[in-house]
């Protein structure tokens, strides 16, 4: 029992660290009718591809940084090819972005991963990499103003960048705090059988060969995993200081003090054609680059 709480508790964690980074970081400001049972939903939903990912990870015993960033993908094709079907529209630009251009690498390589590694690093590090978050985000921040929608004000973007990146501090905190995490458990096996559930529903509804892609992309990244991982289950490392974790409240913050001044001052700027091209060719050369690893055995 206290196994199946600790994974529960690992998942939800997880899926809130990724609410805030491949949504909120992501939107940058607030949809205007957003509601707390809107963001209570997401958590929901990326709490079970958290969990569908973290089962994996647990099966291959895959560790560190890898983990952090297959796991991501695995994320990511869950979310944009299960949860909706965002993934087949621009075929195949969409297996790329954004779930190995932002899920894999922003969300999982650089929040999760970087964010687990900073807070037990020196603390001049730390602060460095945050405030590169930070004006990454304002920088991607930049693009919204040409979408025509409603801009919330600082204190909007306060709260919803700032409140839910304090949130996903303190599941850095958990996480790092969890035991080992080991495989053989049947409930292991509920949140992938949830999201496989829910691409077959999406694809009775909307029947498409593209859809097969979805699946495809999982299990040649679940198959790298396994030849990648050493077994053994998954552990997030050594307890993070909480001071270091909650740090991370720093990141958002820039990005709201930067980011509405730059909307006053530029207005709308494209900058989503450079950023999808750089994180969509960083974070696809280190899929294939991964795989390569554990073709090669």
């Amino acid at each position: 029992m206290r196994e199946a709480v600790s994974y529960l508790v690992a998942s939800l964690s997880l899926g809130w660290i990724a609410v805030w980074a491949s949504e909120n970081l992501f939107w940058t400001t607030p949809a205007p009718d957003l509601r707390l049972m809107d963001l209570g939903f997401m958590w929901l939903a990326y709490s079970v591809a958290a969990g569908a990912a973290l089962s994996a990870v647990i099966w291959s015993g895959l560790r560190g940084w890898r983990a952090a960033f297959l796991g991501g993908a695995l994320l990511g094709f869950q979310i944009e090819g299960a949860v909706v079907g965002t993934m087949y529209e621009a075929f195949p630009l969409q297996l790329v972005w954004t779930p190995l251009a932002w899920h894999a690498l922003i969300s999982g390589l650089c929040v999760l991963g970087g964010g687990l590694a900073l807070a037990r690093g020196a603390l001049a590090r730390q602060v460095a990499g945050l405030l590169a978050l930070g004006l990454f985000g304002a920088v991607w921040g930049l693009y919204w103003p040409l979408e025509g929608k409603p801009l919330a004000g600082p204190a909007g973007l306060f709260v919803y960048l700032g409140l839910a990146g304090f949130g996903a501090g303190v599941a850095l905190g958990v996480l790092s705090r969890l035991p080992i995490l080991r495989w053989g458990r049947w409930w292991l096996w509920l949140a992938p059988g949830v999201m496989a559930a829910l691409w077959v529903v999406g694809t009775v509804l909307s029947p498409s060969p593209l859809r097969l892609a979805g699946p495809g992309m999982v299990a040649v990244t679940v198959w790298a995993m396994g030849r990648l991982g050493q077994g053994g289950g998954a552990v997030f490392g050594a307890p993070a200081p909480w001071r270091r974790c909650l740090l991370v409240v720093l990141a958002p913050a820039l990005t709201a003090l930067l980011v509405v001044p730059g909307w006053a001052a530029f207005g709308g700027v494209g900058v989503n054609g450079p950023v999808a091209l750089g994180t969509g060719a960083a974070g696809l050369g280190l899929w294939l680059w991964l795989f390569w690893r554990a073709a090669r055995g």
